[in-house]
């Protein structure tokens, strides 16, 4: 039973922390939008300043924001739902429990798409945000968040036992 508590504790938790994340980030809206436009317009990138992506500058900028925005929004909302369907399923037999699962799975899958796919992928290679110390920083935070996702989307594929009567 007690792994059934943890597998919802930490997809709560993966949940609670996008929508941190995210809200911080429209708190400070200014900001974020000066971070992305910094990797995205490749401000900074003096190492390798060829780059095969182009430089994306002025209202683009608001929307890849948005874009980033929705993937965390989303991450934290079905993540917390995946949560509650797991609190709810927590005296169900292994079978129950493992249906109940789809929603947290595919929370903790798209906090790694998001913080590997969109930050890894597209920021640190293709944007080079490695370059600079802005995008060095998040970039870093990107990994540990897609770690976190990736580690708790494993814990999750574990299959579980019968629970004790």
């Amino acid at each position: 039973m007690i792994d059934r508590y943890l597998k919802t504790a930490f997809v709560a938790s993966l949940g609670l922390m996008a929508l941190l994340y995210v809200i911080h980030n429209i708190m400070n809206i200014d900001q974020a939008y000066g971070a992305v436009g910094y990797v995205l317009g490749m401000e900074g990138n003096e190492i390798f300043d060829n780059n095969l992506l182009p430089a994306i500058t002025g209202s683009a900028v608001f929307v890849f924001s948005w874009i980033i925005f929705a993937f965390e929004i989303a991450t934290g909302l079905i993540c917390l739902w995946g949560a509650w369907q797991l609190w709810s399923a927590r005296g169900a037999d292994a079978a129950g429990f493992e249906a109940a699962k789809s929603m947290a799975k595919l929370g903790a899958g798209l906090s790694v798409v998001t913080w590997f796919g969109l930050f890894g992928t597209f920021g640190g290679a293709g944007y080079q945000m490695w370059q600079s110390e802005i995008g060095a920083g998040s970039l870093g935070d990107a990994f540990k968040f897609s770690v976190w996702g990736l580690l708790v989307l494993i814990y999750l594929g574990q299959r579980e036992s019968e629970v004790a009567a």
